[in-house]
């Protein structure tokens, strides 16, 4: 189902599928916007009262200690950026099938702080943040974004400047309402994933607790 949300999102940035008004008006055409012209830096940093998180790819924004068992964070994390609800995080560093880096929204319902070194933007509206972290959840997407603007240097470190991230431009939906159809679209999806990954899930445990009784 994964991959069925990932395609229906290729064909709605590829307007083969189109929302209109509830009234049945079609939207405005969609534009090439520059990134700069939807995602907005703020340079937020710790105010000591965040908790560390990381940035994976299958979970998104989680808490350090629950991710990897311990906090990696310095002693002192005053210069830890700050992620704010919805915030796109870019975390610049290769992992698995994202050699040039992931990009994530911030699903957490609290200000969080993450390493330095990623770049943290605050979207538009949460509804594109939300479309941007389902498009960006492909390596290939992933991939053709960044390639052109990366540099990979010394130990294949990634070399890009928070300006240079958001220098692209990407056609994007104008309205905020067709923002807002998409995103619940796309998040009512996710909501079937997760409902069938925990039937796997129970399925599973059952399945074990009938092979342990076979062997009492």
């Amino acid at each position: 189902m994964e991959e069925y949300k990932r395609g229906v999102l290729q064909q709605i940035l590829r307007q083969e599928i189109r929302f209109k008004h509830d009234n049945g008006v079609a939207f405005p055409k969609w534009e090439k916007r520059k990134f700069s012209d939807v995602l907005f830096e703020h340079k937020l940093k710790s105010t000591g009262n965040e908790e560390v998180h990381s940035v994976s790819v299958h979970k998104g924004v989680i808490n350090q200690i629950e991710h990897l068992g311990r906090s990696f964070s310095a002693k002192n994390t005053d210069h830890y950026s700050r992620a704010l609800p919805n915030d796109i995080i870019y975390t610049k560093s290769p992992t698995g099938d994202f050699p040039l880096g992931i990009i994530k929204q911030n699903h957490i319902k609290e200000d969080v702080i993450i390493s330095p070194l990623y770049g943290v933007f605050t979207p538009e509206t949460k509804e594109l943040g939300y479309i941007l972290h389902v498009y960006f959840e492909s390596p290939i997407n992933t991939s053709n974004y960044l390639s052109s603007i990366i540099q990979k240097g010394a130990k294949n470190t990634i070399n890009i400047t928070n300006t240079t991230f958001l220098s692209k431009k990407m056609l994007l939906p104008v309205s905020k309402e067709e923002q807002a159809k998409i995103a619940n679209f796309l998040s009512a999806i996710d909501k079937k994933i997760e409902l069938v990954d925990k039937q796997i899930e129970k399925t599973k445990t059952y399945k074990k607790g009938l092979l342990q009784q076979m062997f009492v």
